[in-house]
Parts: C-alpha cells; structure tokens; sequence
C-alpha cells in the first residue's frame, strides 16, 4: 500500500466531505439517519486553513483523510474517514497513527474522540479506551463511545 499522507489544500474541502458522507454510509444506517448526520459532517475550506486536515493520496486519488484540533496539552480527532471500499485494507490505521504523530508533534498528551459505534473495536485495538458516552445530536437516547489515547512522548 503505497501513497503519502500529505496536508489537505483548501479547495478539497468538498470533496473530502464527499468521501466522509460515503464512508459514513459503508455502516448500516438507514437513508433517513444519513440525511440527519450529513450536516454533523462538514469541512469547509477555512477548517483546511485552521486545522491539521490530512489526506492520503494514492495514484493521485485520495482514499481516506484525517482532522485533528489542537486544545493545549489535548488533541481531538475530530475525523478520519477512508473510502468504503478500502475499510479494513490497513489505511485507517496508518491515517490514524499519522493523527496520533500530528497530535504528540503539537505536544499533546492525549487525543479524544467522539467514536463511530461501528469502529469502536478498530479504536480500541489502537489502543484507545473509553472514558465516557457523548450523547448523539442527531437520535435523541443514542450516545456515542468517547474515546481517548494517551500519548507518550516521543524519544
């Protein structure tokens, strides 16, 4: 699996939305839940600009993509996405250990997140661990996993 991981450009803002939508949609959600998430999944250019927006391209294309925002000695994931057909393929995981990098580059000492109920177990075997349940926006009595991994310095 070849490919860089590089920073997103502004104008791939639309796009990397796109690609979220469909990634969402690889879970089993109904057509209804999707079209009351798709507002939650947004990426503007000026969220390029501010944040660490990450892509990975291969042969030109970009497959999954990563953003990260800084809060002093924490980080949050806000997304990682890869395109549904390569769900599984190894990309999430290499998208997420370049988060966890961004994240421990910018002196972080942990990074959280609102998890995907569907890819919790893949967060959990990087090694994050629940602290907590954030309650959906969107279904009222559905919450999702809060996760968090501690970061160790790099040496």
């Amino acid at each position: 699996m070849a490919g860089e991981i590089r920073r997103a450009r502004p104008p791939e803002a639309p796009a990397l939305r796109e690609l979220a939508h469909r990634s969402k949609a690889h879970w089993p959600y109904s057509a209804a839940f999707l079209e009351r998430v798709r507002p939650l999944l947004g990426l503007e250019p000026d969220d390029v600009i501010a944040h660490e927006v990450w892509v990975l391209e291969e042969d030109g294309a970009v497959r999954g993509w990563h953003r990260v925002t800084l809060h002093g000695d924490h980080a949050e994931l806000e997304d990682l996405w890869v395109e549904p057909t390569l769900i599984g393929t190894g990309r999430g995981r290499r998208l997420f250990e370049h988060a966890v990098g961004v994240a421990r580059g910018h002196g972080a000492v942990h990074l959280d997140w609102d998890a995907e109920p569907f890819a919790e177990g893949f967060y959990r075997a990087m090694g994050a661990v629940e602290i907590g349940r954030t309650p959906s926006e969107v279904v009222r009595g559905r919450t999702l996993p809060r996760m968090r991994l501690t970061l160790q310095p790099h040496h």
